[in-house]
């Protein structure tokens, strides 16, 4: 595996563990005072592994990338850390795993994504690729990255809207619908700037 995508795996982890410690009582008890469905549950896990890859492709090209696009990359990574707080404490108040164990399984289990366990997310190829690429390569690389794993959390949010019980878990994933199509629309943008178009939806 890339060195580069170790540490910042590595990084991500150490990370969570202070935001976890910080943020998992915090409005947590509304949120305890409805029982969580398999879906709240099984939502909030895959989605904190699905944010925690977009983090995770920040951390490759930190300080690689043009600064209009590097300042895309850290907002996103500043309000997905922020999310995985949230949703990382609402587990622990549900005495619920942090990790699923069959992921995707609150969507039907029907959602098989070829190299990938849920839409949108890159395969470990690709995040080499990140770690290794530089210049306009980098920026071009992100973005198509980036953009597909928006697509991909959007349908997961969506789905999630429509089955969670929570309120405050619909709520987060409405936001999530809403930040990230927002999102997608301005890494398009940037990534057509660079002469470069979107990959296909995964």
């Amino acid at each position: 595996m890339n060195r580069r995508v170790l540490a910042a795996l590595a990084a991500l982890a150490v990370f969570g563990i202070g935001l976890l410690a910080g943020t998992s009582l915090r409005g947590g008890g509304d949120a305890q005072r409805t029982s969580p469905s398999a879906a709240d549950v099984g939502f909030s896990q895959d989605m904190i592994v699905h944010h925690q890859q977009a983090v995770t492709m920040v951390q490759l090209v930190r300080g690689k990338l043009s600064p209009q696009v590097d300042a895309a990359a850290e907002a996103i990574a500043a309000d997905q850390l922020r999310e995985i707080g949230r949703m990382q404490g609402w587990l622990v108040l549900w005495e619920a795993p942090q990790i699923a164990e069959a992921p995707m399984s609150w969507m039907g289990g029907a959602h098989h994504h070829g190299e990938t366990p849920m839409p949108g997310m890159a395969s470990m190829p690709e995040l080499n690729q990140l770690g290794s690429s530089t210049g306009t390569d980098a920026d071009v690389v992100f973005l198509q990255l980036m953009i597909r794993h928006h697509q991909g959390g959007v349908d997961m949010a969506a789905a999630a809207a429509q089955q969670v019980s929570n309120p405050h878990v619909r709520d987060l994933a409405n936001a999530v619908v809403a930040e990230q199509q927002q999102e997608i629309g301005t890494l398009t943008l940037l990534l057509q700037q660079s002469g470069a178009q979107p990959l296909p939806a995964r």
